[in-house]
């Protein structure tokens, strides 16, 4: 997560980079904390079954954001240029800055309840 950084003047790349980057972290995250409920591996691996398993064992709440910032990587990396373009960004860079800075927070936040639980789980803390 500390590598995925949207600064005041990033550019388009740096953006969709910083959401991707993001996302990863916390798909990495999540097999992790899977992992300590010991679930199967082949049951964590793929983004479709890692987030199928997280409905299951930490909520739909939860799956649901998870798949929507995997919805958000999917555009970041592949959606060129109707992501940027389209609306509500309409080209807008500061717009676009703005939204992702906002996404970037709320898959941090994520990030960070479940790094706090792994750590409660390995008596880390």
């Amino acid at each position: 997560m500390a590598t995925a950084v949207i600064r005041d003047y990033s550019n388009e790349f740096e953006i969709r980079n910083a959401l991707s980057r993001s996302y990863y972290a916390l798909f990495h995250v999540c097999h992790a904390w899977l992992a300590m409920q010991n679930v199967p591996s082949n049951r964590r691996k793929q983004h479709e079954t890692l987030i199928r398993e997280i409905r299951v064992r930490k909520g739909k709440e939860s799956g649901d954001r998870l798949d929507g910032f995997r919805v958000l990587r999917k555009r970041a990396d592949y959606d060129e240029p109707e992501f940027f373009e389209a609306t509500p960004f309409g080209g807008d860079l500061d717009k676009f800055r703005l939204s992702a800075m906002r996404d970037q927070d709320r898959m941090t936040a994520e990030f960070d309840s479940y790094v706090s639980e792994l750590e409660s789980l390995s008596g880390s803390r």
